[in-house]
Parts: C-alpha cells; structure tokens; sequence
C-alpha cells in the first residue's frame, strides 16, 4: 500500500514540532529517516500510525483519509514506538492473542507461535514482558506489528539499544518485510544502520524534513558526511 503525507505540521502550543512535512512511501521501499533526538521524528510517526492527530495537513492511505477514517486504516498499519503498546504483566503469547481477537485473525494460537518462533522468543512464551531485557521486547514488539500482516510499517528508532544480535535480526527482519513488497518507514539517529537498510534517505531537524538521495545516487560515507554537516549548520545557526 502507498502512504502518502502532505503539508503535515503538529504544534503543541506555541512550538512547531513538524512543519510542513511532505513524504510519500511506496511498496517495496524503505524510507529511512535520520534526525537527532528531539527533531519531530518520533511526533511525526505517530501522526503517520494515527496515534496522533496533526495541527494540519493530510495523510492518505490508498485513497483512504487516515486522519478522518483511522479505524478504517489502522489493520494496514505495523507500528514500533517507544511506547510498547502492550501490557507488561502478560505474556508475548497472551498480549499477541488479545491483539489477534481485535484484529480478528483466523487460526490466531498457530499464528501468535509461530511469529514468536520467527522473533526467537519461543522459550520465553509463557514469560510476562515485564522481565524482558530491551532487546527481547523489541523483538516481541516487531511480533505485534507484524500479527495482523499489515502492508505498512511504521517504525521509531528500532535500532536503539540493542545489542549486535538483536540489530541484525531487526535488519534481517526489515529486509524481508521489503522483499515481500511492503513499505516501511524507518527513523533512526544512526546513520550507517539506516543507510543498510533503507533504499531512500531524509534528515529531519528542527521539525523539517529533507529529501536527500535513493541508495544508489549516495555513499554511506558521504551521506554520513551530509548528515554531520547538517547538524554542525544547525547547531552553529
């Protein structure tokens, strides 16, 4: 499905957190969108997942007004933030069956182990998440963005604070999920991570974003090398 944003701006009284952003996302591709912490990029993907409303703009979904009809579009959505979106007292088995039901999921137990054999928490099924160390409930939550076989993912910072294991899985996952011809939004503050996965580059800073260049118009050193320059601009200006 293609996703697209136009003219998006999210005020929270008197700041601009994301000024008139433009950005469509089309299947099989991964945008990757690099910012410091606090440059709207989070704000900005929860406005794209309809968990929050934006001060003004537009936001389309196959033809579809997410902004007015976001339970119309919201089992097309695959989304990571850094809230869990789950419960920590229950299990990965019991929360992704309680999401299945919502969803609606045929043959859901055999679906909600499978995908938690696919993330590689079979041995903690039964384990309640609030135990979990960081990288096991960032696999856990790529399980539940994936139940429902969504068409986009949404995902915030889905490199941080894992360690070398738990990033090569997210990786490998993200990889997969393209080849399958879905579109995914990553955003990321780590620049060499984001250009392995990606296909098409951004910066975000100050709320405003950036289109810089497809995988083959840029090297991962030149594009790291913009990036720094870029924040050098801002923080000097």
């Amino acid at each position: 499905m293609r996703l697209n944003a136009s003219q998006i701006t999210k005020n929270f009284g008197h700041r601009t957190i994301v000024k008139n952003v433009n950005l469509t996302i089309n299947p099989g591709e991964v945008v990757a969108i690099f910012g410091p912490n606090g440059a709207g990029k989070t704000t900005f993907i929860k406005i794209l997942a309809t968990l929050l409303r934006p001060t003004s703009g537009k936001l389309d979904i196959e033809g579809m007004d997410a902004i007015a009809d976001y339970a119309q579009v919201r089992n097309t959505l695959g989304v990571i933030v850094h809230e869990h979106l789950a419960y920590p007292t229950l299990t990965p088995f019991e929360n992704l069956k309680f999401f299945g039901q919502m969803y609606g999921i045929n043959d859901l137990e055999n679906r909600c182990k499978t995908l938690l054999a696919e993330v590689g928490l079979q041995r903690f099924v039964h384990e309640p998440l609030h135990i979990f160390s960081r990288g096991m409930t960032q696999r856990f939550m790529i399980a539940r963005a994936l139940l429902h076989h969504p068409s986009i993912l949404l995902l915030d910072e889905p490199f941080s604070g894992l360690d070398a294991s738990a990033k090569q899985f997210v990786i490998d996952r993200i990889t997969q999920e393209r080849q399958d011809g879905k579109s995914v939004l990553i955003t990321t503050h780590n620049t060499e991570l984001g250009y392995l996965v990606g296909t098409r580059f951004f910066f975000m800073i100050n709320g405003e974003l950036e289109e810089i260049a497809t995988k083959g118009e840029i090297e991962v050193e030149a594009l790291l090398h913009l990036y720094e320059e870029r924040l050098i601009d801002t923080t000097s200006n």
